[in-house]
């Protein structure tokens, strides 16, 4: 399939891409989520800057965009800000992409941003898929609130610190995993947080699409049967009753703060992350540790 130029600049006719900065939210699986203004500003800035040009190469070669693709990942960002930069000062207009879905959330990119507001350089944000959204209105949860908390942890401290978040949440947790790690991460899910029930998600939008909701012990019981998981993956989490809640919070909090003792931190410094992360009162957290 061709872009339609001419059928697009009809559309958006009234619409003219400016200096500045655009992030643009690309399909997270299937390419026809792209948006009619998200190919508009693709086929009109300057440049677009992407994590993976080959991927990235999918979505302009389908719709046949000739922008200039230019890799923009977390193993060279630092190094590219400053030109970046300068072009924009210059007048030009950039895309920024991910290589799925709105680009800074659980990508790179917001170092960018940040200096571009601290050089008062437009930035502007075109929607576009967003897998969390996308995968919370599949679950059993999507009548609520919910909190998003990107990739899970792989350092046993932050483990340790994301259970407390999750106790401590009355609402439902999405996170991504990768298919390598998910069946580790379930487990320790079961083990210290509980059976709780859970909504897991394959391949978004994609052609082998996957959604099971059901208990945390079973989804461990079904994946373990597979030879091999494929995917990308989003999962959503059951938030905990408030009785269960409060008969394992102070011992979450201890659990946490003394692996952070281990780790050098002091009690005053400890005191004051858990009680931002949980929202409870700072003393209340100091008082706690200096009296176990």
């Amino acid at each position: 399939m061709k872009l339609n130029i001419e059928y697009i600049n009809g559309l958006l006719e009234y619409e003219k891409v400016e200096n500045g900065l655009y992030i643009i939210g690309t399909p997270i699986g299937n390419l026809g989520d792209i948006t009619v203004r998200s190919l508009k500003i693709l086929l009109s800035v300057d440049f677009i800057i992407c994590e993976d040009t080959r991927v990235s190469k999918k979505l302009t070669n389908k719709y046949g965009i000739n922008t200039q693709l230019k890799p923009f990942h977390k193993y060279n960002s630092k190094k590219a800000i400053p030109g970046i930069i300068k072009k924009l000062k210059l007048g030009q207009s950039i895309a920024l992409i991910s290589d799925s879905g709105t680009p800074i959330i659980s990508d790179p990119g917001s170092d960018l941003i940040k200096v571009c507001s601290e050089n008062k350089i437009k930035v502007f944000s075109i929607p576009g898929p967003s897998a969390p959204t996308a995968s919370i209105v599949l679950s059993d949860f999507s009548n609520t609130t919910y909190s998003f908390r990107g990739f899970f942890p792989r350092q046993n401290k932050n483990i340790l610190k994301e259970i407390v978040l999750m106790k401590a949440n009355d609402s439902p947790t999405i996170f991504f995993e990768s298919p390598n790690r998910i069946i580790k991460t379930l487990k320790l899910i079961f083990k210290n947080y509980k059976n709780c029930k859970i909504t897991f998600i394959r391949e978004l939008t994609k052609k082998n699409e996957e959604v099971i909701n059901t208990k945390i012990l079973d989804l461990i019981q079904t994946l373990e049967k597979r030879s091999k998981i494929y995917g990308e993956i989003t999962f959503i989490v059951e938030p905990l009753i408030e009785e269960y809640k409060i008969n394992f919070s102070k011992n979450d909090i201890l659990a946490v703060a003394d692996k952070l003792i281990k780790d050098g931190m002091s009690i005053s410094d400890i005191s004051k992350t858990v009680a931002e992360d949980l929202n409870i009162s700072k003393r209340e957290i100091y008082q706690l540790l200096i009296n176990k």
